[in-house]
């Protein structure tokens, strides 16, 4: 108290500081809560010079940390200005209502002050209750009060992305949130598209994932839809598509005790009809969206690339095993290497190793240990060998080196694992295990064996489909040579395998298809592949509303089974529907030409 004394006291004689120079306490302007922390703003601008700083005792709060310095500017009518702020945390500790001295320091030379402030604490009970009040009247919809608005202000949808630039293989972190105050059903109608990115998701529906956030004074329940990482393959610009959720709301007629009800499904349209109905409630229904997000992806850097640089982004360490030291002739043995640290995971590859002449190397297994729940993805990626050896004698096994950008530091960091000594003994083990294990036949190579299958079957099914919107026929229409679609049974000699790929892989196959016979029609690429931008280029093209209603629903329903676990419907069914479309609008569009 003194201290602040002498402060007030010196500053009633000191002359004011220069016009444009502003020195101000900030507190906040809603109640505190007993237990809450809270921060005091001492905010300097238009100051050329500041030193001797000096804040107040805060005798009626506990002190948590402080003064902490941001620097910053702000724009005025004269341009911008230069804003020093100090900010002191502090803890309420008892309900009143307290005053806030001011802070002093000596601006350009001159002593000055800032003002003083009041702030209001309230007890947890009076907090509780003025909630509870609050509340209340958010179920309400008063006389005249518009119910569109009040969603509006009450339930909304949002995209947090980390960052909107970043390397190709640089994860970002998208989160899609709900809040609401609201008693409401919501149904997820359309799920985002990812283009131009690999997927990893971390927080989906099911997760069941719930907080609490307070925005503006006002407590929200807060739905976590959806969390991933996405990790860029190419750069380019490319967009991060609307999630888009109904809403059926209930409002009283009167003031109801409640708790905020919210309800999430995903891909159920209710059936309104069935419910019962409340005399005393009324239902409105409304949609919301996430904007569209653009993430800038840039080339890692060419400068001092490493040539064993194979796209790993990140930071990692690489380590290697060997399964036994001494094996006999023919033997199969075992050798690993493990990548661990944080990064892109999932398209990481296995670096290249000089083996010895004389072993005999298999494809590797990949084994993953991975933490869904760090971001960057963090873990381990393991490449698993079996090789055997012919011939007895002592070998080498190599040092292997990993190269890889990190984007903390910028640059290319290269880590490598130590040699391993092999001894393979005149001993020889029995030929017929040898022609057993030969084509070592196990859970991951054939898990190994069917994603390479699917992957030839993408290329194949793509090809088809570029060969179905270029495939040139001349025939004569209105005195005019022009181009024809091959017939139905020709497109579906491919595609008709696709029906033996299941799960999501389907649906990810028959998406790219799609994308792959618009994206050669109409050039697009990049950001520009996305159902909005598609929808311009078929009305352009004077496509029927209907036709173009039916190839966003196709392309909605292979997005839903790629990023939900929805159950797959009809695949034959769906791959004659995809053929019948995009041969009408081939069609079409050959005619227009």
């Amino acid at each position: 108290m003194r201290k602040t004394a002498i402060i007030f006291f010196v500053l009633l004689f000191c002359k004011a500081t220069q016009a444009q120079v502003s020195f101000k306490t900030i507190v906040p302007q809603h109640p505190v809560v007993v237990g809450e922390s809270f921060q005091v703003q001492y905010a300097i601008s238009g100051a050329e010079k500041i030193s001797s700083f000096q804040v107040p005792f805060f005798e009626d709060f506990r002190f948590v940390s402080g003064p902490d310095l941001y620097i910053g500017k702000i724009q005025g009518n004269k341009g911008s200005q230069a804003v020093k702020n100090y900010v002191i945390t502090l803890e309420a500790i008892k309900p009143g209502h307290f005053l806030i001295h001011n802070a002093a320091a000596i601006i350009n030379g001159k002593l000055a002050g800032s003002n003083e402030a009041v702030i209001t604490v309230i007890s947890k009970e009076e907090a509780a209750g003025r909630a509870e009040r609050t509340d209340r009247s958010v179920y309400m919809l008063r006389p005249g009060e518009d119910p569109y608005e009040k969603i509006r202000q009450n339930l909304f949808l949002k995209v947090i992305v980390d960052r909107k630039n970043c390397f190709v293989g640089e994860p970002v972190l998208a989160v899609f949130k709900l809040y609401s105050r609201l008693q409401s059903k919501s149904d997820i109608i359309k799920n985002p598209g990812f283009y131009g990115f690999t997927v990893y998701d971390m927080v989906n529906l099911a997760d069941k994932e719930r907080a609490r956030e307070t925005i503006n004074g006002k407590i929200f329940d807060v739905h976590t839809i959806r969390k991933v990482q996405l990790f860029p393959l190419q750069p380019g610009m490319f967009s991060i598509d609307a999630m888009e959720v109904k809403n059926r709301v209930e409002f009283s007629r009167s003031v109801v005790n409640r708790k905020t009800e919210q309800e999430i499904v995903e891909g159920v349209l209710h059936n309104t009809n069935d419910e019962p109905t409340n005399e005393n409630a009324e239902v409105f229904e409304t949609s919301i969206a996430t904007e569209p997000v653009v993430i800038n992806v840039k080339p890692v850097p060419a400068v001092k690339k490493s040539i064993s640089y194979n796209g790993a982004v990140g930071i990692f360490k690489i380590s290697t095993l060997l399964g036994k030291s001494i094996i006999a002739r023919n033997e199969e043995g075992s050798f690993d290497v493990i990548i661990k640290g944080q990064g892109n995971f999932t398209q990481l590859n296995a670096p290249a190793i000089n083996w010895p002449d004389g072993i005999e190397i298999f494809p590797p297994q990949i084994k993953d240990s991975l933490d869904k729940s760090r971001f960057p993805l963090a873990g381990n990626r393991t490449f698993h060998y079996n090789f055997i050896c012919t011939r007895p004698g002592k070998y080498q096994l190599p040092s292997v080196n990993f190269s890889f950008y990190n984007p903390v530091s910028k640059s290319y960091d290269s880590v490598s694992s130590q040699e391993i000594e092999l001894e393979v003994s005149t001993t020889e083990k029995p030929k017929a295990g040898i022609s057993e294990k030969k084509v070592p036949i196990t859970e991951k190579n054939a898990r190994a064996s069917k994603i390479a299958a699917i992957i030839i079957l993408s290329l194949v099914v793509l090809i088809l489909i570029y060969w179905i919107g270029y495939k040139k026929e001349p025939v004569a229409v209105s005195g005019k040579t022009k181009t024809v679609l091959p017939s139905a049974d020709e497109i579906l000699v491919s595609a008709a395998a696709l029906t033996e790929v299941t799960g999501k892989e389907f649906y990810s196959i028959l998406h790219q298809c799609i994308w792959n016979f618009f994206g050669q029609y109409f050039n697009l690429s990049g950001s520009e592949i996305n159902k909005q931008m598609l929808k311009v280029k078929m009305n352009e093209s004077g496509l029927l509303q209907a036709t173009i209603t039916r190839l966003i629903l196709l392309l909605e329903e292979c997005e839903s089974g790629i990023f939900t676990d929805a159950i797959e419907n009809n695949k034959k069914e769906l791959l004659e529907q995809a053929e019948r479309l995009l041969a009408e609008i081939n069609l079409y569009l050959f005619q227009q030409a």
